[in-house]
């Protein structure tokens, strides 16, 4: 599909067989929003906003591993990004998850009963150009061939697996321009706009947004849907009110905005550079070589062909499996033996694998590849959304800036666990084994995985904390 060609997608009683009856022209020419109602119905507002992806696209479409060539932005997906971001604005200020669920219902709908369940919001959307697709294998690290694919941190799950002769998954490259009609009643136009608002900053389109992906920018009226400048004031003002004010109850499973926290780096008119920006501040975090020993997350690859690529890790989680697989040969562990899963708090699952080839043609006496999940009483469950966002945030003059936003959400019931070992279980968001001691320094003396992170992050790179 070239640049050129227009398309219309929407999930709204606009679309009829066989074609779809857009609301309004190409956004060149929109008009201002008009306010309507239907004979004894209540009064409708349409919101129109113009938008470009200003980061790749992996997914969004109905197929895994594939780009949808006729919805190039889909009505289905752009709506569940924007109910999520509804809940986590709004959840804090019901009393109760029935509460919670009854408003969340009302607005954006419910599965059909007798006494309805269609959403309240009607999504209208028109394409104006396309990205390019990108197709080509995703390097993980710079070699003496050829530099890391920008953004490998995010996209490495679209890379190809040679094993089972996967080829990689295709990109939308960043350039996509869309206009996005939203009509809903007056009564839940502040809560629609500032659902809308939260998504474009904190959010994105497609997959693996809390990574950075399918970023957006505002392309007309920027001043109602960005903040000017990155504070914690500047928020307040475009939202109505503080949306990381401290909430009266604690959160459940479910992320809140409300008692968040959000660092920010320098701001960029580059949004590339300002998403890769922040995607490295995790990248470091977590396997990063620099520093001193027990300053690092790991140990520089040193005499490698890839001399970038981490080796022995800081992090206790690759010791604690080698002593529950019983393989403590090929690299002593240097913690000790009590089960411990820190990182399980960026998100679940984690699958990893020991590199077993020495370099001198020999092997490592490493265990094979292994998972790690959660359980909650005898069931196993083997995802977890992270609750850590780091993206490219647009500001109204144009630039972004890196940030990091934590989401306020409490860990479920349960446990972490190594898939298919007995006694692997440990706490969500304990970071030190009872009797070892943090290897990585960061993780000394914490509480949790967020005041590592974030305190980390705050003094290496010295980032503005708008909230807490």
């Amino acid at each position: 599909m070239s640049e050129q060609t227009k398309t219309h997608a929407s999930d709204s009683a606009t679309q009829s067989p066989g074609r779809f009856v857009p609301r309004a022209p190409a956004y060149e020419s929109l008009p201002a929003a008009k306010t309507r109602a239907a004979r004894g119905g209540p009064e409708v507002r349409e919101l129109g906003v113009g938008l470009e992806v200003v980061t790749p696209i992996l997914g969004g479409g109905t197929q895994t591993r594939a780009v949808d060539e006729v919805d190039i932005i889909r009505a289905a997906t752009v709506r569940g990004h924007l109910r999520f971001w509804w809940r986590a604005l709004y959840a804090a200020q019901h009393p109760n998850a029935s509460a919670l669920y009854a408003r969340e219902s009302e607005v954006w709908g419910r599965a059909a009963s007798d006494e309805g369940g269609r959403s309240a919001i009607e999504i209208g959307i028109h394409v104006e150009r396309t990205g390019g697709i990108d197709s080509s294998d995703i390097r993980l690290y710079d070699s003496k061939d050829g530099k890391a694919t920008p953004g490998a941190y995010a996209l490495w799950p679209a890379r190809e697996e040679k094993k089972t002769n996967t080829p990689p998954a295709p990109r939308r490259k960043p350039g996509t321009q869309f206009r996005l009609v939203l009509s809903t009643a007056a009564s839940y136009d502040a809560e629609v706009k500032n659902a809308l608002r939260a998504w474009i900053l904190f959010g994105g389109y497609g997959g693996r947004t809390r990574r950075g992906l399918g970023s957006l920018k505002v392309l007309d009226e920027v001043t109602a849907w960005l903040p000017s400048n990155a504070t914690r004031d500047a928020i307040k003002a475009l939202f109505g009110f503080d949306i990381f004010a401290k909430p009266t109850a604690a959160p459940g499973e479910a992320p809140w905005l409300a008692g968040a926290a959000l660092h920010v780096g320098t701001a960029s008119h580059d949004a590339m550079k300002a998403w890769t920006t922040a995607l490295d501040w995790l990248k470091e975090f977590r396997q990063g070589t620099s520093g001193q020993r027990d300053d690092r997350a790991r140990e520089p690859g040193t005499g490698k062909p890839q001399p970038q690529r981490p080796s022995i890790s800081n992090w206790p989680e690759a010791d604690k499996v080698r002593h529950l697989k019983g393989k403590t040969r090929g690299h002593a562990p240097r913690h000790n033996a009590s089960p411990v899963w820190p990182r399980a708090g960026f998100g679940l699952p984690i699958i990893g694998q020991f590199q077993k080839n020495a370099r001198n043609d020999g092997w490592y006496d490493e265990p094979d590849g292994f998972e790690l999940r959660w359980r909650s009483g005898k069931i196993e469950h083997d995802r977890l959304a992270s609750p850590l966002i780091v993206k490219a945030l647009p500001l109204a003059n144009g630039s972004f800036v890196p940030c990091a936003l934590w989401l306020n959400r409490d860990y479920p019931e349960g446990e972490v666990i190594l898939r298919g070992v007995n006694n692997s279980s440990a706490p969500f968001d304990r970071l030190v084994a009872s009797g070892d001691r943090a290897h990585f320094s960061a993780l000394a003396d914490k509480q949790g995985l967020r005041a590592a992170f974030l305190d980390w992050l705050h003094a290496k790179y010295h980032t503005t904390m708008v909230a807490p």
